[in-house]
């Protein structure tokens, strides 16, 4: 479910990124161990992602869900089961290099596909691989970006896209804090010459029968809670992320944590 956040002149109310945690489950052939194919049900865990605009909070993750769920028709369809579903409301903005501005959702999606559809799939020069909250910690404050490039390190700085005629749709999730781990507190000695007749009756558990999230999976960046999201149009992650810092500087959101990542789909609630 989405967490509740006040209504204020920077949270957008009509734009939400979600992520899922899902199990899904295939029938597809493979090869026995004598060489012929036949039918087996295979089955995975994996994280979903998707913005979703137009409407209102419990209209946009009723629409994510069902999306996630959809699977093309044939005879082998996807079968998917939604364990966990987290979701962001986006910064009422639209980041870029030379500014700010309300963004057109639509007018968006169909520019982020135009340059997906250019982009080829292993371009290392946007810079998703750059541990960007070490690189742009909280309180970055290059005065521009040529001062941001200069102070980066070569191996870095040289991997990266600097031209300012191409940029790219990047996606900033701000984290949560990681929660504090919880230590048991000491428990009293018991007797174990005393026990209760009920000591032997298995516990019972809600879960069974519901395994958890491969805990792979579970431990992914997308996976973790979320206090926001925002769109940045930049020509590196770097940039991205300088951009966000700035942004972020004055508000409650200064030293949360980012991630940065490639835009996702777009889907619109209507």
């Amino acid at each position: 479910m989405i967490a509740s956040i006040s209504r204020d002149k920077d949270i957008s109310m009509d734009a939400y990124l979600f992520n899922a945690g899902v199990s899904q489950s295939q029938i597809r052939p493979l090869p026995s161990r004598y060489g012929q194919m036949r039918d087996s049900l295979q089955t995975w865990d994996s994280c979903i992602t998707a913005i979703v605009y137009g409407g209102d909070a419990d209209r946009a993750q009723k629409k994510f869900e069902a999306w996630c769920c959809t699977s093309p028709e044939g005879e082998n369809a996807v079968e998917t089961e939604i364990k966990k579903v987290l979701a962001a409301q986006f910064v009422d903005q639209l980041f870029t290099e030379s500014g700010s501005e309300p963004p057109d959702w639509p007018e968006i999606s169909r520019q982020a596909f135009h340059v997906l559809q250019e982009t080829p799939v292993d371009d290392f020069e946007q810079g998703y691989w750059v541990e960007i909250n070490e690189v742009v910690p909280p309180g970055k404050t290059s005065f521009n970006i040529e001062t941001l490039k200069q102070g980066l390190p070569e191996d870095i700085r040289s991997g990266l896209n600097w031209s300012p005629d191409k940029k790219f749709f990047f996606l900033v999730s701000v984290l949560s804090p990681r929660p504090m781990p919880v230590f048991p507190a000491d428990e009293p000695e018991v007797d174990v010459s005393v026990q209760s007749v009920h000591d032997d009756a298995p516990e019972e558990n809600p879960d069974d029968g519901k395994p958890d999230l491969d805990s792979a999976v579970a431990a992914l960046p997308e996976m973790r809670d979320k206090e926001a999201a925002a769109l940045v149009v930049a020509r590196n992650s770097v940039v991205a992320a300088w951009l966000w810092r700035k942004f972020a500087a004055n508000t409650k959101l200064a030293a949360n944590e980012i991630q940065i990542g490639p835009c996702c789909a777009f889907i619109p609630v209507e």
